[in-house]
């Protein structure tokens, strides 16, 4: 089968083509980070939601920022939601779109954590603040309106590393689980050993030389390459996990991992909603102004958070 990229994606494509410039792995950090700020953030008014309230997290690396947003009145499911980024670049601001519009769509409560950043911290540091801020939220819930029964992890490209990680953790711990990991195009294994690498590693919003830099930045020296809680589908058994909202991309090259990571989980016994989008690349949560379909993938996931706290 033929598949053909989003039009209105093959322009943006086109226009950042023309555009040029270096990519991020060819600048120093800051000035990445800096860039993907002046792409990503929201110029005028943010769409409207009842509150959006910034807080503190103590942690032993220092505070953490953590951003909530309540749609609307009234005690609230609550999801912890992980950016993208290589767990290098991104932040709150980057992100803040995003979680407006799957607050306001849903009905929950969001709370995005800006997790400490590598290369200045290696794994496992966001995994730690991820457990942390996932803690924080369900020890705090009656303070902030939040039911403390109904929590979710929210997950975007290597954010989506970091839930998955999250929720073996969670098992593993005896603790409680969440209601449902909602996963966009996540990456979850270190081989580069998959057809869409070659097919879809370079030409598309991500390509491969990102990938190599971003995981050079996270993974320690020393690390093993099995290790469950650095990429999920390492893990030998995944029985017992959350319940799974899967999205992948056609025109990514996570796209093979993440259909596999899908079948690890059917065969797993874990309830799994896997929709695989054939016209789209990776980070097209992020694309919503330029890319209709993007809006309308936003609003599924949405619904999957909404359908997820209306069975309980």
């Amino acid at each position: 089968m033929s598949h053909q990229l989003d039009p209105q994606a093959q322009a943006l494509l086109e226009v950042m083509q023309a555009a040029g410039g270096a990519q991020p792995y060819e600048l120093p950090v800051e000035q990445a980070r800096e860039r993907m700020r002046g792409a990503f953030i929201t110029r005028g008014e943010p769409l409207a939601l009842h509150a959006v309230q910034d807080v503190l997290l103590p942690s032993p690396g220092g505070p953490l920022a953590l951003r909530i947003y309540r749609p609307a009145t009234g005690r609230l499911p609550v999801a912890l939601f992980l950016h993208g980024g290589g767990w290098t670049l991104n932040d709150l601001d980057t992100h803040d779109r995003l979680c407006r519009r799957i607050a306001r769509r849903s009905g929950w409560m969001l709370a995005s954590l800006d997790f400490r950043r590598a290369p200045e911290h290696q794994h496992p540091a966001a995994l730690q603040d991820a457990l942390l801020a996932y803690r924080w939220l369900l020890d705090n819930a009656p303070r902030i309106g939040a039911d403390g029964s109904c929590v979710a992890l929210i997950g975007e490209s290597s954010g989506g590393a970091t839930a998955t990680c999250l929720a073996l953790l969670l098992r593993d711990l005896g603790a409680q689980m969440p209601v449902l990991q909602a996963l966009a195009y996540p990456i979850i294994d270190l081989s580069e050993d998959w057809p869409s690498y070659q097919e879809r590693g370079e030409g598309y919003t991500l390509d491969v030389k990102f990938v190599r830099w971003s995981l050079a930045n996270y993974m320690p020296g020393a690390h093993e390459p099995d290790d469950p809680y650095l990429f999920a589908l390492a893990a030998e058994n995944l029985a017992g996990v959350s319940p799974v909202f899967l999205m992948t991309a056609e025109f990514d090259p996570l796209r093979d991992q993440g259909i596999a990571y899908a079948h690890r989980l059917q065969n797993s016994s874990v309830a799994v909603e896997h929709v695989h989008v054939e016209d789209q690349m990776h980070g097209f949560l992020l694309l919503d102004r330029a890319v209709a379909r993007a809006g309308e993938l936003i609003d599924r996931l949405a619904d999957a958070l909404s359908r997820a706290a209306g069975g309980l």
